[in-house]
């Protein structure tokens, strides 16, 4: 017979299984809270997601209609869900919260086979994958991890070699992900446009152009020029002698705010100190003037931000 012939019989198979699939998985998510004992009970489904305002619920989809044709069932697992957790802020299981409840699970002999949506979900960084692998693998060496992506066995050769170059994956992804947005920010300090916070000792201003980030207008360009009253009152903040509780006691007694507003605190000053703002590397665009307002600032005026 032709393709043309068999092609409607294809499809119509294709879409039966999908449908079937599709209902299989509604009715499961319809009955969990139903459900009081689970029919995988020794197994794991761990899911992650880096934003607040993301969701694991695509993670859920995919790997449930994975699982099933492993036999298994995702919601008769025991999940694991950390959401808005960074594994690059949180490299460790042990930093977040249902990480470290998946860990005292297997501890406890409760867990013997993990599953999990991509490796990257585990981890984004080399060391902390490799250590976490060599670990399991030496005081856990019965339970079994598995990956969409990674499905040889971690006590392997195969499946550690497979797990170690995806994990190189992951962390060559996030650490070039952050350089973009580091060269992107960098390059913005450079021109003296704004890129996000308000920093102490620059005023915003109205540019009239319109502000295009790759390609997309996305509002007004707001650039960036001292404000020589704060740059006078930076100044003093870095050199005087003061402690920097003593330092936040002065200026909220003379009125003076910090770039958002606030009353200074010690934490503050510290941070003026300690951590400068990129931007002020561009004060080299100006010329400094030769008189700046002293303590205690009685003429000061801050800087003008939207």
């Amino acid at each position: 017979m032709s393709d043309s012939t068999l092609s409607p019989y294809y499809l119509q198979n294709q879409l039966l299984w999908s449908e079937n699939v599709n209902l299989k998985i509604e009715s499961q998510i319809s009955s969990v809270g139903m459900s009081k004992q689970l029919s995988h009970p020794e197994v794991a489904v761990y899911l992650r997601c880096s934003h607040e305002d993301q969701s694991v619920d695509a993670q859920q989809r995919s790997l449930q209609t994975y699982l099933l044709a492993q036999g298994l069932d995702l919601h008769q697992c025991n999940i694991y869900v950390d959401e808005g957790v960074s594994a690059k802020k949180h490299p460790s299981f042990t930093d977040r919260a249902e990480g470290s409840r998946l860990i005292a699970d297997i501890e406890s002999g409760k867990i013997t086979t993990i599953w999990g949506f991509k490796v990257d979900r585990f981890f984004r960084c080399v060391a902390s994958g490799a250590t976490w692998i060599k670990h399991m693998n030496k005081k856990y060496p019965h339970v079994k991890i598995f990956t969409q992506d990674c499905q040889a066995p971690t006590n392997t050769a195969a499946g550690r070699s497979l797990w170690h170059l995806l994990l190189m994956i992951a962390e060559n992804e996030n650490e070039s992900r952050s350089e973009r947005t580091g060269g992107g920010m960098q390059h913005k300090q450079e021109l003296l446009q704004k890129t996000s916070h308000a920093v102490f000792g620059w005023e915003e201003y109205d540019s009239g152009q319109q502000n295009i980030t790759q390609g997309k207008v996305v509002g007004r360009l707001i650039m960036m020029r001292p404000n020589w009253h704060e740059w006078a009152v930076r100044d003093w903040i870095l050199n005087n002698h003061l402690t920097a509780a003593k330092t936040a006691e002065f200026l909220t007694s003379w009125g003076i705010p910090t770039a958002t507003g606030r009353a200074w605190t010690k934490s503050s000053v510290h941070s003026q100190r300690n951590r400068p703002a990129k931007l002020h590397d561009q004060i080299h665009q100006f010329t400094i003037p030769n008189k700046l307002i002293q303590p205690p600032f009685r003429t000061f005026k801050p800087a003008h931000r939207f």
